[in-house]
């Protein structure tokens, strides 16, 4: 990116990728940069998967790489609600982001390299992922791609042939490229120092004088002042003015600092996050730097950073994303939307519950919702039983409302245990399933007792039809009841059954490790489904069932959406593919009108046609 658009490329080397067969010499620096950079923290982390990359866009809009396969996400109201583009992509593990000055992406996985000239919402595959780690378009009107055993390569922009650039630049990892404008572009090239190219990429020469420290992370130029930065391993900041060499600048940072983040905002402002000793800023062109915010203790590794407003938007190692604001002196931590933790209708209302414990109401079908109230923090489920009862589960207490969400009673739970789902029956029983402890049961939501006649500990699952029959997945199999919880017939399945599902006729459906079973009722016969387009094996197996349009299901397939389509044979089906990938479903829905609901740990999701196709909704 130009001028002052900075690009941050520290990316965690995956062992997917230092398997392949590269060099010694290549691997022992990678490692030793992994060791140094991206050990794990210690503490708990934070509500992001680690933040590898980030960028803004035309208008404002943010954008966030994350870690997690899919992990893309985009803002266009400063932070404060984030939308999710992974669900659209393969499930890759993703490498960078860069965005264009007109706003077009170009994302490097493991899989491909993408582009995308309309936010995201669809994709452009280039093929020829896997070696490159960054690719991206320069002022001198090239694309460059950054490969992981090979240094950088050129194409013409329109042409995604890429080539060997010229000089010197395939001996050491490349670890941030900067585009300084008009074709001329500086590289950090771990162990070798800082690299020149006056031509767009096509050839690259050694700074000389280089750098004293031969390790540079990061790089960034001042659009004010024209000053180059390089952040390095265990040696600061170093800066370079126009038409000098380069010299140390590390005034106000600690000893031995490494700065893997650089980032110039307005007004000559300019920001270094470093491993483990947090942010920093600059008001005098890199000469002398304090800690952002004054006084701020926290142990904090900030691997990117992107000028946004009157400050920069910071993320780090551990799963932390913030908005440093300079003028104020600020920093507001934004979050990802609230994981949808469950579905209910009662009197007329659906609504669904967040994990933070928000209340949501929609009056059609899903599409729209409006805040009802608050059941607290660390919800797991939500769930109405016959008799216009609402009941939310934490991971302390089981809540109960009488008025449609608006406000909860709490109910203690047997000490040592959480319930993580329930069900009711036509005559008024409470069946709750824990994680651990095997399946409950109370007459009155109060007093509650194990059911003995369900083997296992582990309730995965539980589901309800009618009023009538009550289905438990447990760690030993299936565990059945016809009549309301009175009697109970188990069936052992190898691995157990880890969901259910009811599809539009009734039947039950299992998934588990060995397969997709049915359950006939009321015989109690377990047989294995056929599904054409689809070949088990011990990596490859359905994980969640849900009940999907008229008799069929959707699956979930490692982490990506599948239509189950009856088959003309009884008790088989046809694998048909969705747009939905990379996510991890917390709760289902089936409206009345039709529409398919999933709540997913990054958002809501919306099918009317059955599941092939799936719409995000974000809650206000």
């Amino acid at each position: 990116m130009a001028g002052g658009a900075i690009r941050l490329q520290k990316k965690s080397t995956r062992g997917s990728l230092l398997s392949r067969q590269w060099g010694a010499p290549f691997l022992a620096a990678v490692l030793s940069l992994v060791f140094v950079l991206f050990r794990p923290p210690a503490a708990e982390g934070g509500p992001w998967a680690p933040i590898i990359d980030a960028a803004a866009g035309p208008g404002g809009v943010l954008y966030v790489l994350t870690s997690e396969k899919g992990g893309l996400f985009v803002s266009e109201d400063g932070g404060r609600r984030w939308k999710n583009l992974g669900a659209g992509l393969p499930s890759s593990l993703l490498f960078s982001l860069d965005v264009s000055t007109g706003g077009r992406l170009f994302l490097a996985s493991f899989d491909e390299l993408l582009t995308s000239g309309n936010g995201g919402s669809a994709w452009k595959s280039m093929k020829g992922g896997g070696g490159v780690k960054r690719f991206f378009p320069t002022s001198g009107d090239t694309l460059l791609a950054v490969f992981w055993d090979s240094g950088i390569h050129w194409a013409s922009s329109g042409n995604g042939s890429f080539e060997k650039s010229g000089g010197e630049d395939g001996s050491f990892q490349v670890l941030d490229v900067l585009d300084e404008g008009h074709g001329r572009l500086r590289a950090a090239a771990f162990g070798r120092g800082a690299l020149f190219s006056g031509d767009g990429g096509r050839t690259w020469s050694p700074d000389d004088p280089g750098i004293e420290n031969v390790f540079p992370l990061a790089l960034a130029r001042s659009s004010a002042t024209g000053t180059v930065f390089a952040g390095t391993l265990e040696g600061g900041v170093f800066r370079k003015e126009e038409g000098s060499p380069w010299s140390r600048s590390s005034e106000g940072l600690p000893p031995f600092c490494t700065v893997q983040a650089l980032a110039a905002g307005e007004q000559g402002a300019l920001w270094a996050g470093t491993h483990k000793q947090g942010l920093f800023v600059s008001s005098d062109d890199g000469r002398t730097w304090n800690l952002f915010p004054a006084g701020m203790e926290k142990e904090m590794s900030v691997t990117v950073l992107v000028p946004f407003g009157k400050g920069v938007l910071a993320g780090t190692s551990s799963g932390e994303l913030y908005l440093a604001n300079g003028e104020k002196g600020t920093v507001t931590e934004l979050l990802p939307s609230d994981p949808v933790v469950g579905f209910a209708r009662i009197d007329g209302s659906l609504l669904c519950l967040s994990r933070s414990g928000k209340v949501y109401v929609s009056s059609d079908g899903g599409a729209g919702w409006t805040p009802r109230g608050s059941a607290g923090g660390k919800a797991l489920f939500l769930a109405a039983v016959p008799g216009g009862r609402l009941f939310a589960g934490t991971e302390k207490d089981l809540l109960f409302s009488r008025d449609g969400g608006f406000t909860w009673t709490s109910i203690p739970l047997p000490e040592g245990t959480v319930f993580t789902s329930l069900a009711g029956t036509a005559g008024g029983d409470l069946f709750a399933g824990s994680a651990g402890s095997g399946l409950f049961r109370s007459s009155d939501g109060y007093g509650w007792q194990r059911v003995g006649d369900v083997p296992g500990d582990l309730v995965h699952s539980l589901r309800s039809h009618n009023g009538t029959v009550i289905a438990a997945g447990t760690d030993a199999g299936f565990s059945v009841s016809l009549d309301g919880g009175l009697s109970w017939k188990n069936g052992d399945v190898i691995y157990g059954i880890f969901s259910l599902a009811f599809d539009g006729q009734g039947r039950l459906w299992g998934a588990s490790r060995t397969g997709l079973w049915h359950y006939s009722l009321p015989e109690g016969e377990i047989t294995g489904a056929q599904t054409a387009g689809f070949d088990w094996s011990p990596l490859a197996y359905f994980t969640d069932l849900f009940q999907g349009e008229g008799n069929g299901l959707v699956a979930l397939l490692g982490e990506k959406a599948v239509r189950l389509l009856p088959g003309k044979a009884a008790g088989s089906f046809t694998l048909g593919e969705t747009n939905l990938s990379n996510v991890r479903v917390l709760s289902s829905f089936r409206d009345a009108g039709g529409a398919l609901l999933l709540g997913t740990e990054r958002g809501l999701f919306r099918s009317t046609d059955g599941g092939a196709s799936w719409s995000e909704f974000g809650l206000p």
